[in-house]
């Protein structure tokens, strides 16, 4: 990696090679893939009342947030 750096930057710094980028080091074959992408979220559980959806419906919405207080109430007092 050392000599892909120092020939990139020797590249650069040549007046005549200015819009010149070296290729990239090989991989080894024997390297380890490394996956960059995030895991997936974790769905939210029935039980999380703080991720739930409100509707947009107001009587809906009224009776979610009774739900939430009564579930909320059983689970500080029990």
């Amino acid at each position: 990696m050392k000599k892909y750096i120092r020939e990139m930057l020797d590249d650069l710094l040549q007046k005549r090679n200015k819009d010149f980028i070296p290729p990239g080091p090989k991989s080894r074959a024997n390297a380890p893939t490394v996956d960059l992408d995030q895991p997936p979220a974790t769905p939210a559980m029935p039980e999380d009342l703080e991720a739930q959806i409100l509707s947009k419906d107001p009587a809906q919405r009224v009776r979610q947030l009774a739900y939430q207080a009564q579930k909320d109430e059983e689970r500080l007092s029990g």
